[in-house]
Parts: C-alpha cells; structure tokens; sequence
C-alpha cells in the first residue's frame, strides 16, 4: 500500500513553474503602462512567491524537510507577509479595474486596517515564539490567526466583489460577470482549504489559474497593440485617458496627425502608406524616447506625457524633423502634418470632453488650420462648433437673401498678353464684419449639406458681375468660377447652370468651372456631371493640381481642358527643389490640355513658364483678387480699353 505523503507540494510547485513562464511571456512584449497592468505584474510576482513559500513552508513544518527553528521561523514569517501581501495587492488589482483606488479612500484604507494589524501580530508572534521557544500552530503562528486571517480574506474578498460589479460601470457587463465568477472560485478554494484532509495549500493554484484567466480576458499585452505600427493602439489610449482623469493625474499629450490623410489613400498605393504609418510611428518613438506613443485612428499619433514644456519641445522637433516628402520606392508621397496639444490639469473636465477634443485632433479642418500649426485643446472645444454654427447661419442668410460678396483675380495670356479671362472667389464675413476664410466656409456649407444652394448662388451672382459690367467687351473672354465635387454628385447641376446663365445672356461657352481633385466622394458621378458640362460649351480646369491631392493619372483619364498648377509647386520649381514640371508639362499638352500657372509673384515665375510653354498666369505679379468695380477699372487700364 502507499503511503499519504504528509504534504503535497507538487501543486504549488507546478504552479511556480507555470507563472513563471506566465512572467517570462508577459515580461518579453510592450506593456501599457497602466496602474491595472502594475498591480497585475506585481500579483503574478507576488504569486510566485506564495506557491514557492507555502511548497516550503508545508515541507519544513511537516517535517519533509529539516531545518533550524529559526530558519523555520524565518520561513513562515516570510510566507505570512507574502500571503497578506498578495491578498492586499489582489483587492487593490480589482478596485483598479473599475478605477476605483481612490473611491472613498478612507474607507478603503480603514478596511484594510484588521488585516494589515493581523498580519503584524502574526509576525511579532511567530519571531517572539522561535525567541522563547513555545511555538504554537505552524512555526509559531497561532491558529486562531489562520482562521481569522482566513475569515476576514473570506468577507473582503466578497466586499470587494460587490464593490466593483454595483460601481464599475465603465467595465463590461460581461467582464463583472466574470470577476463575480472568479471570485467565487477562489472563495470556494478557502472553504476547500480549511476542510480537513488536505494535504496542500489550494489556494495557490487556483489563484494562478484565474490570474490567468484575466490574462486571456483583459490584460494580454496584445490587446493593446497596434498590428500596423507595433505602438499602442486606440484603446490603450482611452486606457491611460480614463485612468488619468478617474485619478486626477496631470496630463499633456501632444497629437499628430497626418493631414487629408483620405486623399493620399485615394491617390497612391495602401503598401506605401502603410509603410509611412509604420516609419512615421517609429520616427515619433525615436524622437518622444521615454513617453509612451499610440496610433489612435488610421492617420494620427498620440505621445502622452506630463510636461507642457516637454509638448512644446517635442513639437519643434518634429516640426524640423518630420519629412514632407516620402519616396518609396518609385513613388513620391507629399506630406502634410497637424499638431495639437491636448491638456489636462486635473481639474473638473470630465472624460468625455477630453473625447470631443481628441475626436476634434483627428478630423481635418480645411482652411481653420495651418498645416504645421500647434493647435492648443485645453479652450472649451464647444468654441469651435459655435462658430461653426455663425458661420452656416451667415451661409444660411446670404442663401436666403440671394446675396454673396464676389472677387475677381485676372488671369493673363502669354500669347495675347493682356488679361483674358479671371476667377471668381467668393467672400463672406461674420458677424464682426471680419472676413471668414473661403475654404472654410465651404468646409461648413459640404458638411452641412448647404453646398448645392450655395455653389448656385455663386455661379448667380458670378454670372450678374459678367452682366451688369459687360465684362467680355473688356478683353475677358472666359470666366472660371468654382464647384465643389460634392455639387457634381446632383444631376441636375449641368441643367441649373445653364438655366441661369441664360437668365443673364451669358453665353455657356464663356464659362469654365474650376475642380478640386482632392475631394472626389464619388469619381464616377463626378466624371460623369464634367463630362455632361463639357458637352454643354462649358469647360473644366483641375485646380490645385501639385498639392499632394491631385495625380498624373487624374489629368490624363478625367474630362479637362485645363490644369491649374497649384503656386507650391511653382514655387518648390523656382526654388531648385524639384523638376517636376519639366516633366509634367509635355505630358499635359500632349494630351491636348492648356495650363494656368497660379502663384506667379516674380518676373522669374513668368520667365519659367515662358520656358516651359504655360499658356495663362495668375498670381499677385499681376493682381490680387480685387471687388467688382476694382476689378473692372484694372481690367480696362491693363487692356487698355477706353
């Protein structure tokens, strides 16, 4: 027959060997630096240290292993401050997964108090029992301690459990469920333990097995993991967010976001952007260092911190540092970056608002910001929707009223010379009679569904200017006047143009409309509404062409007559920064289309393009867009016109 063996250790040493592979996984990849994962470390070493003392301890106190009296006192004094330690850091694990480490904090730390004064005695008693050699219970810690110990690990184990599931409400119900369950578990491994007969300390192991668990359900390191880039993705940002306000912790967060991020993925290859994700996430690493960086949406970053001034540092860095042009491979990808510092000072702001201004970071706001800017978020973000409202109430007026402030900027012929045509640009003010930026006011008026109405009102008022001022008696043989591609997505639009063109007797063929790529919702209704108004009379330019939001292909496969090339590329070409243009412009005239050069400011601007064989000039060399009246009297001064 076989013998019982007087304790059974190789549970709990199955158990150390277990977790230590469980620290050794956890430990090799990239932990969210959260206080839930700290707390979830330092339990799983705490762990280890409970099965590894308790396989000991059961082995010295029932005599399978020999030892000195005072060796095994030292041993059960270390396995007492190891168990109460383990058992405070997993209640203070469980608050901290329902942020609630500093919920009614005196209450906390007064229940804590039997423990922490149970914990005490059994120590003084176990080193004042090996002094004077009366050892009671196991290794001089009386019994009654053990019960009590077990007792009271039984009453807060439920507390707590009650706590968190009636106030953790920003956890799942799905994972309190869970924690209720788990707790159960390991409340019905106390009664296991103190029924008679067992030769091993249950506890141990079935604490290891639902830390476990808790691996698996909420704290495994790759959920937090970013798959593109290898940094922290979104939800550990609204990780480290939340708990930061629920403990009131400063914090300064510096955004980055790649800007009109959806038309780069319009125009070039996802494997390249997907290697200027990853190169531009390993670029902020390397430059933030010790701050923890996060991908919280397809084109924007996140680096958290605690300093203002380290914000303000670490922008200027990047602000230098960052590429605005990316080669890979056979590709050129320009681009453009927006900052925004996110602060919070502990204060009253509750976790939502941070949200709206994080939310507000990630979205483009075309013509409010500058590229390169350094937006501050700590304003109330309500600011900005405010005045998004004055501005589509002043869209809303100048709709209603049929009124809308136009300017006109000559466009002058190389081969006339002399100013043959011009562009129309709206203008509108506010309510402090300050004018609001046009691409702005557009932005509002797509966004708000107002564009239709308000892209007819100014072809209207485009063609009245025409009218009332016989404009095309002046040397003005074209009028350019722009659409929004969401208007080309409406039927109709070829229709209404025509019809109030006839309602002033301007003839459609006088009309060209100008188009920006960058923003085509739907290329086939778009290629279909331009090719309808080509068939009309009227003519089409690509605007803005050399921005980064418009391609070679776009110029070859739209319906064109002309391309505007945008005055950055003019200016870059100027400067020796690239020869794109010599290039570019065979390609174009052999494709039968003409080119309008925007930007020219100087006489080697116009020097360029007479190299190059531009056809038509537009920029402050000749004119800034000017009012009405002011625009008639340079047109007749310039053309020479009595």
């Amino acid at each position: 027959m076989f013998t019982r063996m007087p304790y059974n250790f190789h549970f709990e040493m199955g158990t150390v060997i277990f977790l230590l592979l469980m620290l050794f996984v956890v430990f090799c990849k990239k932990r969210l630096p959260s206080r839930i994962m700290k707390l979830y470390m330092i339990h799983l070493i705490l762990l280890i240290l409970f099965n590894l003392s308790g396989a000991v301890c059961g082995m010295v106190n029932m005599g399978i292993i020999q030892v000195a009296p005072a060796m095994q006192t030292l041993w059960n004094v270390f396995d007492t401050i190891v168990s109460y330690l383990t058992m405070i850091n997993y209640l203070l694990y469980l608050f901290s997964l329902a942020y609630l480490c500093n919920f009614r904090k005196k209450y906390i730390y007064i229940g804590m108090f039997p423990m922490a004064f149970l914990g005490l005695v059994a120590v003084i008693r176990a080193m004042f029992g090996a002094v004077v050699c009366m050892p009671v219970g196991h290794g001089g810690v009386p019994e009654w301690i053990y019960v009590a110990s077990g007792v009271l690990s039984f009453i807060y184990l439920i507390a707590v459990t009650v706590t968190v599931i009636i106030y953790g409400k920003r956890m799942s119900i799905r994972y309190r469920v869970l924690i209720g369950f788990l707790n159960t578990m390991l409340l019905a491994a106390y009664v296991v333990q103190s029924l008679e007969g067992v030769n091993f300390r249950v506890i141990g192991p079935t604490a290891a097995i639902i830390l476990f668990i808790h691996y698996l359900a909420m704290q495994s390191p790759d959920f937090y993991i970013d798959n593109l880039t290898g940094v922290f993705n979104q939800s550990a940002f609204a990780e480290m967010l939340w708990q930061n306000v629920r403990y009131q912790k400063k914090t300064n967060c510096l955004l980055v976001r790649i800007n009109d991020y959806n038309t780069l993925v319009r125009l070039h290859e996802y494997e390249h952007l997907s290697y200027l994700r990853r190169q531009l996430a390993e670029m902020l690493d390397d430059t933030a260092r010790t701050s923890s960086i996060y991908r919280i949406s397809s084109s924007t970053y996140a680096i958290l911190g605690q300093e203002a001034d380290r914000v303000k540092r670490l922008y200027e860095l990047l602000l230098a540092y960052l590429p605005k042009r990316w080669e890979i491979e056979d590709e050129t990808i320009p681009v453009e970056y927006c900052y925004y510092h996110l602060q919070y000072e502990g204060e009253d702001v509750d976790f939502e608002k941070l949200t709206e201004w994080v939310n507000y970071a990630r979205s483009d706001h075309k013509g409010h910001h500058q590229p390169g800017e350094l937006i501050h978020l700590e304003y109330d973000i309500m600011t900005e929707a405010e005045y998004q409202r004055e501005v589509l109430h002043q869209i809303e007026e100048a709709i209603l009223d049929q009124s809308m402030e136009i300017h006109m900027q000559p466009v002058y012929s190389m081969e006339k010379q002399k100013i043959t045509s011009l562009e129309v640009l709206s203008r509108m003010k506010d309510e402090n009679q300050n004018y609001i930026n046009p691409e702005y006011f557009i932005h509002v008026a797509e966004n708000n569904h107002r564009i239709l109405q308000l892209g007819e009102l100014i072809f209207r008022r485009a063609c009245m200017f025409a009218s009332q001022n016989q404009i095309f008696d002046l040397g003005i043989e074209y009028m350019n006047v722009n659409i929004s591609p969401i208007q080309c997505q409406d039927e109709h639009l070829t229709e209404n143009f025509i019809r109030i063109a006839g309602e002033f007797d301007i003839p459609v063929e006088r009309i060209h409309l100008e188009i920006t790529e960058s923003e085509f919702q739907d290329p086939q209704a778009v290629e279909q509404t331009l090719a309808r108004l080509r068939k009309s009379g009227m003519q089409v330019a690509l605007d803005d062409f050399g921005t980064g939001c418009s391609t070679l292909l776009g110029v070859l496969e739209l319906p064109l007559d002309y391309v505007k090339i945008d005055k950055s590329l003019v200016w870059s070409y100027d400067a020796g920064e690239n020869r794109f243009l010599d290039d570019l412009m065979p390609v174009i005239r052999a494709e039968g289309k003409k080119v309008i050069a925007e930007g020219i400011e100087t006489e080697d601007h116009i020097e360029i393009f007479r190299r190059l064989k531009g056809d038509f000039l537009q920029g402050y060399y000749f004119s800034k867009p000017l009012p009405e009246r002011e625009f008639v009297n340079f047109v007749k001064e310039f053309n020479h016109i009595e």
